[in-house]
């Protein structure tokens, strides 16, 4: 049924005849590939064991190196390390000369894991004790030789034992003999090894005589595919040929006015078969015609010539129908051509899909191989090609002799008609017909493409050549729609890059229209867009997001609705987002193009910090003025008593002593001001020497103790050794008054107050610890801001500038450290100041004496 089936169709014919060829090498090739893999496998496994062998056989000959240089030092100096160290060597040694002995294969093996074993067995079983009892021996004063005798081991009651087993033996000169031994192994493992090269190179020549075979059967697999060709494809395709000649030339014979009986065709059941067929009906019909006609000749014989003009005239009539049949199938499969490439560039948007329409191009033309060239910018080339191989690629954009560079020098279509000898595509010489046709851009006729054919049969007709010439312009107009096209998507895209880049979030709406257009700052704004991303996309679903987290609603939404109807607001709007976290300035903007207002954009600015550091200043300016107020009033007063009321001495120096400890206080807090000015305009200088810290913090730490009644300032040093830094002295000790400052003023109930100074290898850090008030864990994150205070009860009582942790921060970061802070409400806090180390090494600091260097 299958073989009846096939028989119908040339082209099922011609299928299976390909089928049978491409079996036929699969099936070759599986086996060749399986041969091959399976001998290469083997080679491999083999070529490793040998390695593997040849790796543990040298790694056993240095265990027995190592262990001879051990037992030499163990010998000499007794150490009980080496002694271990050989009894690891030992079990080593064991573990290796096992496995030679469980997979030795061949007798050379055998004989190394033998020799092996029982140089094994002569170390460890005898000359290893004996060296052990000979350092017991020595240890013990019953020897006192500086260097090993081999006498004197024959002489100990162990080496006279194994003497007398036969366990060692002695050599000509009295000595234990080692080297025999020792000699037997080595020259066991020499032949050992040149077996395992021997071996090695034997499967190396048999690899290469796999490979040999392998290329033999390749070549087999190979004639035997061409005598497929010669002996199955080829007598069948000769066949159909004689079958079609042999219908051609009794079609001839049969318009000669030959009579044709019935024409053979060796019972095919294909399309040669009915065209036989329907041949042999034509025939015999004409045939039966031409009898009838004879028998009525005479009947007819006065009418024969006007039956014949009419018959000439019939045949006429039938040709022109025939001519104009023909002409009209060929116009409609040229038109369904043509609207077929018109509709497929008219439907591409990218160069990506010019390989569908080379190909129907190449179908057009009856070409075999084609190619689409585009000219990049600087004079680059783009290539599109359909059956062409990269080796005729690269010589058609490479080659200055070129088709393509003839084309593009002359600027009209070229061709080109050549005879190659080579077996690709076909198995014999053959003349390969080129044609090359630039496609031009109508503003520059400049050559922007261009469409390259290759044919082996015979050269491109002159209607085939207009149809190329059509297409190029068709083909013209496609890519400079597509550049055009390209062109705006690079645009859009460096729009929305340059949108996405700014600070401020932008919201743009067109009137009329409910879609909009926004940028990744306007999410990271408000994170809420994000989650309904499709319902956001319209105007009012974004809007109505964002009103859901305005802190007043009802004024953001009276504004919306102003822009909505057209109104341009003047003043910009200000709002808060999450309750006061986050605040904002809403301003619009309007786009006109050609005086025509096109669309509005929405610009969301972020502006909480500008809107904390007024705050900030607000109460900074607030602070200050109390700050200042009280010592200036202190003053005030104090002078004006002093100068309008005579006092008696005591009084006036204690008037004195106020103004004097007010102006202190006042210097001090300007002092601050102007540090913070320096720290931020990023002036402050540091004027650095190696400083030991122990002495400044035990002077500041005795200072604040004397200073106050209501705590115990302590001061301990987990460090004998002080190590010194780099740093600025009077810096250093504006961070420790700071910090010992706060620590007084932030516990006014009194309490304990410990300075603890620590090292390590590469930093000095020291902490101030007190039982103070404490630091909500809030307002840790904030602490070393600038003006920054903590909001509580507390904290407002004690009052202060904020400006202290600031200057200990900028402090310390200018020389490279770091401070952290722990805390605890109600339980107190503690600073920690870490600072590196100068590059000098640890120095031992008597106590009391200052190192600190300016």
């Amino acid at each position: 049924m299958i073989i009846q089936w096939i028989n119908r169709k040339i082209g099922r014919q011609l299928m299976a005849s390909f089928y049978i060829v491409l079996t036929t090498l699969m099936i070759s090739s599986l086996v060749v590939y399986t041969y091959t893999d399976t001998k290469l496998q083997e080679t491999r496994l083999k070529l490793e064991d040998i390695r593997e062998r040849s790796a543990r056989a040298g790694a056993l000959w240095e265990e027995w190196q190592d262990l001879q240089f051990n037992m030499r030092g163990y010998a000499l100096i007794g150490d009980q390390d080496i002694y271990q160290k050989m009894i690891n060597q030992r079990k080593t040694i064991d573990e290796q000369t096992r496995w030679f002995e469980e997979n030795a294969i061949y007798q050379q093996g055998k004989d190394y894991s033998r020799s092996s074993r029982e140089l094994y067995a002569y170390y460890f079983e005898a000359i290893l004790p004996l060296i052990q009892s000979y350092v017991e021996a020595k240890s013990s004063g019953t020897v006192t030789e500086s260097f090993l005798e081999g006498k004197t081991l024959t002489s100990l009651p162990l080496g006279k034992e194994l003497l007398a087993n036969g366990q060692i033996k002695l050599d000509a000169s009295g000595n234990i003999d080692v080297l025999s031994e020792i000699n037997k192994s080595e020259l066991a493992l020499g032949g050992y090894r040149d077996f395992l090269e021997d071996w090695s190179e034997k499967t190396s020549r048999q690899l290469e005589q796999e490979i040999q075979t392998t290329q033999l059967i390749w070549l087999s697999n190979i004639i035997v595919l061409v005598g497929v060709l010669i002996f199955f494809v080829y007598p069948f395709i000769r066949k159909i040929t004689a079958e079609l000649l042999s219908l051609v030339k009794n079609s001839q014979r049969l318009a000669g006015g030959e009579d044709i009986k019935h024409v053979k065709v060796s019972g095919r059941k294909d399309e040669i078969g009915i065209l036989a067929l329907s041949f042999n009906q034509m025939a015999s019909s004409i045939s039966d015609n031409k009898q009838h006609l004879l028998a009525k000749n005479e009947e007819l014989q006065a009418q024969q010539e006007e039956l014949q003009a009419q018959q000439e005239e019939l045949q006429a009539q039938q040709q022109e129908l025939e001519e104009a049949l023909e002409l009209t199938m060929r116009n409609e499969q040229h038109l369904q051509y043509r609207n077929d490439l018109t509709e497929t560039l008219a439907a591409r948007e990218a160069l990506t899909a010019y390989p569908e329409i080379i190909e129907k191009l190449i179908a057009i033309t009856d070409s075999e191989i084609g190619a689409l060239v585009f000219v990049d910018e600087g004079s680059a080339y783009s290539i599109v090609t359909h059956g062409m191989t990269e080796e005729l690629s690269e010589r058609l954009l490479g080659s200055d002799l070129s088709l393509l560079k003839r084309a593009e020098s002359l600027k009209k279509a070229v061709h080109s008609s050549k005879q190659v000898a080579s077996d690709h595509p076909l198995p014999y010489p053959y003349y390969m017909y080129e044609t090359a046709v630039p496609i031009f851009d109508p503003a520059s006729e400049e050559a922007i493409a261009f469409i390259y054919l290759v044919r082996y049969r015979d050269q491109f007709t002159n209607e085939q050549m207009r149809d190329i010439m059509s297409f190029s312009r068709q083909l013209s107009l496609s890519l400079l729609r597509m550049r055009l096209f390209d062109e705006m998507n690079r645009e859009k895209t460096k729009t929305e890059r340059i949108l996405d880049s700014i600070r401020e979030a932008v919201i743009y709406i067109e009137p009329g229209k409910d879609e909009v257009f926004v940028n990744r700052p306007l999410y990271d704004l408000f994170p809420e867009l994000q989650y309904g991303a499709a319902k956001n996309e319209t105007l009012q679903g974004c809007l109505n997001t964002i009103r859901a987290v305005v802190d007043e609603p009802e004024i953001f939404a009276r504004y919306m609705e102003g822009i909505l109807r057209g109104e341009v607001p003047k003043d910009s709007l200000q709002f808060s987002i999450h309750q006061q976290v986050v605040f904002i300035q809403f301003y619009v903007e309007t786009i006109e193009v050609e005086g025509i207002r096109k669309g509005t954009m929405l610009v969301l600015r972020d502006v909480t910090k500008e809107t904390e550091m007024d705050r900030l200043k607000s109460e900074l300016v607030s602070t200050v003025s109390h700050e200042l107020r009280t010592p200036l009033s202190s003053i005030y007063g104090f002078t004006e008593l002093m100068l309008n009321r005579k006092m008696d001495l005591s009084k006036q120096d204690k008037y004195l002593k106020t103004i004097h400890s007010e102006t202190e206080r006042l210097s001090n807090l300007v002092n601050d001001f102007l540090d913070v000015q320096r720290m931020e305009a990023r002036i402050q200088s540091y004027q650095k020497g190696l400083l030991n810290l122990q002495p400044l913090l035990e002077e500041t730490t005795q200072f604040y103790a004397a200073s106050t009644t209501n705590h115990t300032i302590t001061f301990r040093s987990l460090t004998d050794a002080c190590p010194l830094i780099e740093a600025d002295e009077e810096k250093m000790k504006q961070l420790m008054n700071n910090l010992l400052n706060n620590a007084v003023k932030y516990s006014p109930f009194g309490g304990n107050i410990e300075v603890v100074l620590e090292a390590d290898h590469h930093h000095v850090q020291f902490a101030v610890r007190d039982e103070g008030i404490g630091i909500p864990k809030s307002a840790l994150a904030k602490l070393f801001d600038k003006f920054y205070r903590v909001d509580n009860s507390d904290s407002r009582k004690i009052g202060g500038t904020g400006l202290g942790l600031a200057i200990c921060k900028e402090i310390v970061e200018g020389h490279d450290g770091e401070i952290t802070v722990e805390s605890v409400e109600k339980q107190g806090s503690t600073f920690t100041v870490k600072l590196p180390q100068s590059v000098q090494e640890y120095m031992v600091v008597p106590d009391g004496l200052d190192v600190s260097e300016k």
